[in-house]
């Protein structure tokens, strides 16, 4: 297939990197517990033996925070034609229609987790003559494989697996190959580590693809998303997991709190009487000797002990309750998450942590979880310019094939909201003192009050300060 790698060399590289970094970072982003095993450094917490343990969803807390800084407001989209200009209102119009058919920004949010946990993450475009028009859809980065040359993207492999029988350890996946306006399809029948063979091609007709696709523009539909980059674990253009290099960490916190845990289950107050205080099964009342006891849950803080306080001089019911540590417990657990929150590139005041009560405005926030928003910053240059290539190819792919609307040379730009929403008092003396410098136009202004506006309405709001000044300036 042209020089890309062969399906079969593909799922090989795809498979290591499962091993050698996915597995880790799901097993933290889930919380599986059998993965924390299989995955934990030989002696460490989760590789000792012991049962009751704990998993504080730290990785998964990281995740979702990081999507929410993202795409926790909706980013604005303008549409732009050949020269530069914004496009007219049936464009925007069908725009509009495009992104809430996808359900986009709920597709973004999900994205931006998945990318936060393990790294990367991949979108495409689904399109069939039945449907009304091509939508968003997103791939894990554990099913998918970019490919680049000379620092650009030249294809991507996705494997998705179609059905699965764990009796008999059988796996059948659909394999897709994005290159720049073509799309190759087959299907493979495997297991969990080998891709298998391929099936017949009547196999994919009757899931309705065929074995190549030649869209009608010559835009790749699909796009590889980086969290951020360098990966320290892997070279190459793989993306690196927030919680890269915080397993040790996160192991120590989920000792930590399982410790505490651990503390209460001990502490519950209990009572140490003789045996003969307890109940003993109705079955055995008429037996001599050969009696056993009846655990009653009304009275299951009673704790039976065959003690003849009569030789022993102790009393007949002693009370038992050990000191449950937890002022120790909760400093450790709070000096943990901060430490990992913070070298995964977070400000503590993002996830509820150091917050002293009062109403602060947005220029507070800014500074007081900088660090959030220096990452934030960071991510958006990763997210920027592979979205608007996805949404630009969108738009060009239901301009020949669907609508008609839009013209060849039409281009989106991706506009990231500011996720902190200032007080009006705060904008309002912001952009009074830039009026005054002499640095901001009135529609400038506008704007900055009302992001989410587009062009047209801004320049109706323009047109009647206009009409309102001239009024004022008449009487």
């Amino acid at each position: 297939m042209e020089d890309c790698y062969t399906p079969e060399e593909a799922f090989g590289i795809l498979s290591a990197r499962r091993r050698r970094y996915y597995d880790n970072c799901t097993a933290m982003y889930t919380g599986s517990l059998a993965m924390l095993r299989s995955t934990g450094i030989p002696g460490s917490f989760w590789r000792r033996p012991g049962k009751a343990r704990v998993h504080v969803p730290i990785a998964a807390d990281i995740a979702a925070t990081s999507a929410n800084l993202l795409f926790g407001e909706e980013p604005r989209y303008k549409l732009l034609t050949g020269d530069g200009s914004e496009a007219g209102e049936a464009k925007v119009r069908r725009l509009r229609e495009l992104i809430a058919y996808s359900g986009l920004n709920s597709i973004l949010c999900e994205a931006a987790e998945s990318a936060s946990a393990l790294g990367d993450v991949c979108l495409k475009l689904n399109w069939r003559e039945t449907e009304p028009c091509p939508a968003v859809r997103v791939v894990q980065a554990d099913d998918a494989l970019p490919e680049y040359r000379m620092g650009h993207l030249h294809c991507l492999h996705f494997f998705t697996v179609l059905t699965e029988n764990p009796r008999r350890g059988s796996v059948v996946r659909v394999y897709e190959q994005y290159l720049p306006g073509r799309i190759r399809m087959r299907v493979y029948a495997g297991t969990a580590s080998d891709l298998g063979s391929a099936m017949d091609e009547e196999v994919l007709g009757q899931l309705g693809y065929a074995p190549e696709i030649i869209p009608p523009v010559e835009d790749m539909l699909a796009v590889h998303i980086p969290n951020m980059r360098p990966n320290r674990l892997m070279q190459g253009e793989m993306g690196r997991s927030d919680v890269e290099g915080l397993r040790s960490l996160c192991d120590a916190l989920d000792e930590a709190y399982s410790s505490w845990m651990r503390d209460i289950r001990l502490a519950k107050s209990r009572l140490i009487v003789p045996a003969e205080y307890l109940h003993r099964r109705g079955a055995d009342l008429f037996r001599e000797g050969q009696y056993t006891y009846e655990f009653d849950e009304d009275v299951e803080t009673l704790v039976a002990l065959d003690i003849d306080t009569s030789i022993s001089g102790a009393a007949g019911i002693l009370p038992s309750q050990f000191q449950i540590r937890t002022e120790e417990h909760r400093v450790t657990c709070e000096h943990l998450i901060k430490t990992i929150v913070s070298m995964a590139g977070y400000s503590p005041q993002s996830f509820g942590m150091e917050i002293t009560g009062q109403a602060e405005s947005g220029t507070a926030l800014h500074v007081r979880e900088r660090k959030s928003y220096n990452t934030r910053g960071k991510k958006e240059n990763y997210w920027k310019a592979p979205l608007e290539q996805l949404l630009t190819a969108m738009i060009r792919l239901d301009g020949v094939a669907a609508s008609g609307v839009f013209a060849p040379e039409d281009r989106v730009s991706v506009i990231f909201s500011d996720s902190v929403a200032n007080d009006l008092s705060t904008t309002a003396s912001a952009v009074q003192m830039l009026r005054a410098g002499g640095v901001m136009s009135v529609e400038e202004g506008i704007s900055t009050v009302h992001p989410d506006w587009s062009g047209d309405m801004v320049e109706m709001e323009l047109e009647k300060i206009r009409r309102e000044e001239k009024t004022h300036g008449t009487e």
